[in-house]
C-alpha cells in the first residue's frame, strides 16, 4: 500500500495553496508532465485557479502546440488585453482547451542559462514566451514543450519565484531540485493524463478484476521481511 500514489483532488489542492499564510505553495501536474511523453497542456488545473480566484500564482509552462495563443499575445502586445484560447491542443486526456482572457505581461525569446541545480551552463532555446496575467494567474507558454527544472526560466522572464504563492509545475520528479529548496509545501494533484501515476484512474477495458492496484481494498496488505530477519 505504501506504492499506492495519492494526489491531491484539484480543487483541495488549489484551495489549499490559496489558503495558505504564506507560499510558495508548489502544485505539481504529474499527469501533464512532458518528460513522461504528455503534452504539458494541460486545463484541468488552470481552470480551478482561474475559477476560485488564486493570486500571485505562476502556471507553467503551457505548450502552445499550434502557436495560434502565442501569436495572438505578441500582435496584442505588452499590456494590452488579450482573449485566446489555451491548452488541449494535442488530444483531450488533459482536457478541453480553455478561453481566458488577459493582460500579455511581457514577451520573451525563449533563450536562457540554466544555473542548476540540475543542468547547470545548459543552453535553452524554447522559443517564443510569453505571460498572461489572468486576473492574479500568471499563464506562461512556450512555443517549445518545456518542463521547468531551473528556477532560472521564471527569473529570465522578471518573475522571482520565491515571492509567489503559487507555482503550478508540469512535471514529476525534476522539478523537485530546484523548487524544493523554496516551496513552503509541495502538492501532487491528481489532474487527469497519460502521465498519471495513479494507475486507478484510467479508463481500463480488458483487465481481470479485481487487480492491484486498481482494486487496492481488496487485497491484504503483506509485510515484507527481510531474508536475514528472524
Amino acid at each position: 500500500m505504501d506504492f499506492l500514489v495519492r494526489p491531491m483532488p484539484v480543487r483541495e489542492a488549489v484551495r489549499t495553496a490559496i489558503e495558505a499564510p504564506e507560499g510558495p505553495y508548489v502544485l505539481a501536474d504529474i499527469a501533464n508532465n512532458p518528460g513522461w511523453g504528455a503534452a504539458a497542456d494541460g486545463t484541468v488545473l488552470l481552470g480551478a485557479m482561474v475559477d476560485m480566484k488564486a493570486k500571485n500564482a505562476v502556471l507553467g509552462s503551457m505548450w502552445d502546440r499550434d502557436g495560434q495563443a502565442i501569436a495572438k499575445a505578441v500582435e496584442v502586445g505588452v499590456g494590452k488585453k488579450v482573449t485566446v484560447k489555451v491548452g488541449g491542443k494535442v488530444d483531450d486526456l488533459h482536457g478541453a482547451p480553455l478561453e481566458v482572457t488577459g493582460t500579455v505581461e511581457f514577451i520573451h525569446d525563449g533563450r536562457w542559462l540554466g544555473k542548476g541545480p540540475m543542468g547547470a551552463g545548459v543552453k535553452h532555446e524554447n522559443g517564443t514566451t510569453v505571460g498572461i496575467d489572468l486576473d492574479g494567474t500568471l499563464l506562461i507558454m512556450t512555443e517549445k514543450r518545456v518542463q521547468i527544472t531551473d528556477l532560472e526560466f521564471y527569473r529570465v522572464l522578471g518573475v522571482e519565484p520565491s515571492e509567489k504563492q503559487i507555482l503550478v509545475v508540469f512535471s514529476s520528479v525534476h522539478y523537485r531540485a530546484a523548487h524544493d529548496p523554496i516551496a513552503k509545501k509541495i502538492i501532487e494533484v491528481d489532474t487527469p493524463g497519460i502521465a498519471s501515476p495513479r494507475l486507478a484512474g484510467y479508463p481500463w477495458k480488458n483487465l481481470k478484476r479485481p487487480i492491484f492496484p486498481l482494486d487496492a481494498e481488496t487485497f491484504d496488505v503483506v509485510e515484507w521481511k527481510s531474508m536475514t530477519d528472524e
